[in-house]
């Protein structure tokens, strides 16, 4: 899941179609079918059963993985409070609203509006002074809040008491924390690999997810779970996030975030047409529409000249 631009410059001689391309576009597939798993799951593993066990498996694959391909996970003392933040962003506070959110509203209503964390790192580097975007800029990021009012419309309205409204602003809130949680992490793969960056951050936000998680575990009836709920949750903690991930960071870092975002973009087509294909779910003109305007917005926030170039 996952999606969003951070203020790193791409190497020299990385503007070629390559290798990390690909690996992209895989993301674009993991993460797009990855609601549309999670909420199938979700009729065997209840929530929060399926984030505890869920993370169990993605930590502990992460730090093995860490550490066969680097010998070493250190990190210097300086850079621990910001690794923690950084976990506790990307992980801790954000994937219980995603998780929670996706079990509220529709797979299709949580990959479109997700798309919109660009934006959000748009907004989080001018709160910083990092840099503001030209008006071509503002107009399609409020393009693109126009186009979440839409997909709300489109499912079940703005009605307060409505369950669907209240996922939806879940995932719009996880939505503004993934883009954080880009932006935080920036700085320090520009020190670390993307895999260490992403096995450690990734780890500490599992710790209070898994606490929190173990007494629905404990409850959990296991024999009731078949080969297909197992199949769903460990496509979720192998792909969606170990493998993911460090795809994500690794572009990030290779070819920077505006290239990294543009693959991101895609992530919700592929969401969509796999919710209506796989779960049934109802794409209606409204959100077809907000999808569109959504991309659009993108697309001209994307596109615009900065006025402040990053300063890190």
């Amino acid at each position: 899941m996952a999606k969003a631009t951070t203020p790193m410059s791409p190497a020299a001689g990385d503007a070629r179609f390559g290798a990390i391309d690909l690996a992209l576009l895989a993301m674009v597939f993991i993460w797009g079918i990855n609601a549309v798993v999670v909420k199938a799951t979700y009729a065997q593993i209840p929530p929060m059963a399926f984030m505890a066990i869920r993370f169990i498996v993605a930590a502990a694959l992460l730090l093995l993985v860490a550490y066969l391909f680097e010998r070493s996970l250190a990190v210097r003392r300086a850079d621990w409070r910001m690794m923690i933040a950084v976990g506790l962003v990307g992980t801790s506070f954000y994937q219980p609203l995603f998780l929670t959110g996706l079990a509220m509203t529709t797979a299709s209503n949580t990959a479109l509006i997700i798309a919109t964390s660009p934006a959000f790192v748009a907004l989080i580097n001018r709160a910083l002074g990092r840099e503001t975007l030209a008006r071509r800029g503002w107009f399609g990021i409020l393009l693109a809040f126009l186009g979440i009012f839409l997909i709300i419309q489109g499912g079940g309205g703005l009605e307060l008491t409505s369950t669907m409204l209240t996922g939806d602003l879940l995932i719009l809130a996880g939505s503004f924390l993934w883009a954080l949680y880009a932006v935080m992490a920036a700085p320090l793969m520009t020190r670390y690999s993307p895999l260490r960056v992403t096995a450690l951050t990734t780890t500490i936000g599992a710790i209070p997810l898994i606490l929190i998680g173990l007494p629905a575990v404990a409850a959990l009836n296991f024999g009731n779970v078949q080969p297909s709920g197992w199949a769903g949750l460990l496509y979720s903690a192998i792909f969606a996030i170990v493998i993911a991930f460090i795809i994500w960071n690794n572009g990030v870092k290779r070819i920077g975030g505006a290239r990294t975002a543009f693959y991101s973009n895609l992530i919700p087509v592929v969401g969509a047409i796999s919710a209506a294909i796989i779960l049934g779910e109802v794409i209606t003109p409204l959100k077809v529409a907000g999808a569109a305007i959504i991309f659009l917005g993108l697309y001209l926030a994307r596109t615009s000249k900065l006025l402040l170039a990053p300063r890190d």
